[in-house]
């Protein structure tokens, strides 16, 4: 018994120390495509604006090729709404994104360089922070409004690591974060209706220590 309990112990210090931890900020653009707001036979474009986006993430690498993280963004994305030469003015917003992904790599755990594939998912809360205007250009297609909405986001992408240094590491990579229309922050009037999906397009680049 004493022996099948020491060699327990010793496998599951072995799988303790073969885990690396991984902790990093991150930062880069977003872009995402135009939505489209229907009403009768006209429409109108709307959307975020393209803008800068920070976070950190943490993460475990438990296995020789897959490895697991959570994530937080901070998006900065302006409201837009457009209809051939009209503009409505810029509407202050901004978007909070947790996730949590798994990924996996090309090359095995301890290489230098490793290529990797990400996907997963979590919540987005999109936040309007703008003046309402009952005034606002286009309203007969969309409100532009200062509340917030909370949404399920899936994300894809794939990047590369590169260790610098024993415990430092540089990372490139490009996401796309999924999610339904905002119908709270950006409100069709009557009448009017937002269908489809936005995509948010990222292209970051990070620093962590490993350990």
């Amino acid at each position: 018994m004493l022996k099948k309990l020491a060699l327990t112990g010793l496998l599951a210090a072995g799988v303790a120390c073969a885990q690396e931890w991984e902790v990093g900020a991150i930062g880069g653009y977003g872009y995402a495509p135009h939505l489209t707001v229907n009403k009768g036979s006209a429409s109108a474009e709307t959307g975020i604006g393209s803008g800068g986006v920070v976070g950190v993430f943490a993460g475990e690498d438990m296995y020789k090729f897959w490895s697991g993280e959570v994530r937080y963004l901070y998006r900065f994305d302006d409201l837009k709404l457009s209809s051939g030469n009209v503009t409505t003015p810029n509407f202050g917003a901004h978007t909070h994104i947790v996730t949590a992904d798994f990924l996996g790599h090309f090359r095995p755990k301890g290489s230098t360089f490793r290529p990797f594939i990400a996907f997963g998912g979590g919540a987005k809360v999109m936040v309007g922070s703008g003046i309402e205007s009952a005034g606002q250009p286009l309203g007969s297609f969309a409100a532009l409004t200062a509340t917030h909405e909370t949404l399920p986001v899936g994300d894809v992408g794939g990047g590369v690591k590169i260790d610098l240094h024993k415990n430092l590491r540089l990372r490139v990579e490009m996401r796309d974060y999924i999610s339904p229309a905002p119908n709270k922050v950006i409100a069709p009037a009557p009448g009017a209706s937002m269908g489809g999906v936005l995509n948010d397009f990222q292209g970051m680049v990070g620093l962590s220590l490993t350990w």
